[in-house]
């Protein structure tokens, strides 16, 4: 690929998507201001507005696409029409084209759309190894380019008198394939049910219930445990999610359980990396990418079965403030295995991908 001076990005979804923002709009915006990269970004949309924003991209990109110029084919997998004149954009302006991929899609979605992106675009940028290893079947030309969080300015300081866990994420359990890899499962077969086994008191805070009814059946999980309480925020902005750094920042404790399932095998830790984003101590189940940027006994601990969940936060409740602080300063420090600047220099091919 040539230099590039310009994106055309399709995204999969509107803003309230994290991949949408984390890996499209905002490493965009990063590279207009570090590297003066002027980009045209969409999302689909049935709106005649909608359309219209799409068509008036599609043409000019047929008939007048800047010179070095990347398109960018974000997600996408339907075989609506979005994705079908994407198609046929590929076949027609092959040159400087990248599918990006943050999730195996081929374990929950149709892969008729999928395969062609991976058949036809030029590269393929993945989040994790294990996406990097499907892709190749199709495609020669496959790196990692891990999720990135933006450089926020909130950082964890000392911890609370009362301990205080959390965890970050959509508590949806989504359709009948998804159901045995979704993080409501995750909660409630490997966090919650530990979580019970502690005794002194404890606050926990789950963000991320988009249901209402939800609410209720998580109250009723712990209602005969007295000494935890809970804080489940609801009707949160998703689409600006500034909101959120200063609410981890509360946490003691960042918590990411995951089932293991080859779903959650191919994902990026990218609920870890926002906990160590804000020097968060993160208690991390041992699969896929979690313990790529979850470093045991560094900047936090890696649970192999659901049991270390509690020997942790036990560990953890009875730390020093100056042992706890050596955690907080190892979780900032991180930052850098998953910065915006790494990944837009990815994105712009100035840096040699995995």
């Amino acid at each position: 690929m040539s230099k590039i001076t310009h994106v055309y990005w399709f995204a999969p979804y509107n803003l309230t998507c994290p991949s949408t923002r984390y890996r499209g709009k905002m490493p965009l915006e990063y590279a207009q201001e570090k590297h003066n990269i002027t980009f045209d970004f969409v999302t689909p949309s049935r709106s005649l507005k909608g359309l219209y924003a799409f068509a008036k991209i599609y043409f000019k990109i047929l008939f007048f696409r800047k010179k070095n110029a990347l398109i960018v084919i974000q997600k996408i997998c339907s075989n609506r029409l979005y994705a079908n004149a994407l198609k046929l954009l590929v076949l027609l302006k092959n040159k400087q084209t990248l599918y990006d991929l943050d999730d195996a899609e081929y374990l929950r979605q149709d892969t008729k759309s999928l395969h062609f992106f991976l058949q036809h675009c030029e590269k393929i940028q993945v989040g994790s190894l294990a996406l990097k290893n499907y892709c190749l079947q199709f495609n020669p030309n496959v790196y990692i380019a891990t999720s990135p969080v933006y450089r926020h300015t909130s950082k964890k300081v000392s911890k609370n008198k009362k301990i205080h866990i959390g965890w970050v994420g959509d508590v949806g359990d989504g359709n009948n394939i998804s159901q045995n890899f979704s993080h409501k499962t995750s909660l409630f077969h490997i966090l919650f049910p530990q979580i019970l086994q502690i005794k002194h008191p404890l606050k926990l805070s789950i963000i991320g219930v988009k249901k209402a009814s939800d609410v209720p059946q998580i109250v009723r999980f712990f209602e005969q445990s007295k000494n935890i309480e809970l804080d489940i925020p609801l009707n949160l902005n998703w689409e600006d999610d500034a909101w959120l750094y200063p609410k981890i920042c509360q946490f003691d404790i960042g918590l990411s359980p995951l089932v293991k399932h080859p779903f959650n095998i191919a994902k990026s830790a990218f609920k870890a990396k926002q906990y160590l984003s804000c020097g968060v101590l993160t208690i991390a189940s041992n699969v896929g990418e979690n313990s790529r940027y979850v470093k045991h006994g560094y900047n936090g601990f890696i649970a192999d079965q659901p049991s270390d969940f509690v020997d942790f936060i036990h560990q953890v409740a009875t730390m020093s403030q100056a042992e706890y602080r050596v955690y907080l300063e190892n979780a900032f420090n991180s930052y850098e295995n998953f910065s915006m600047h790494n990944y837009c220099l990815l994105l712009l091919q100035k840096k040699r991908g995995t």
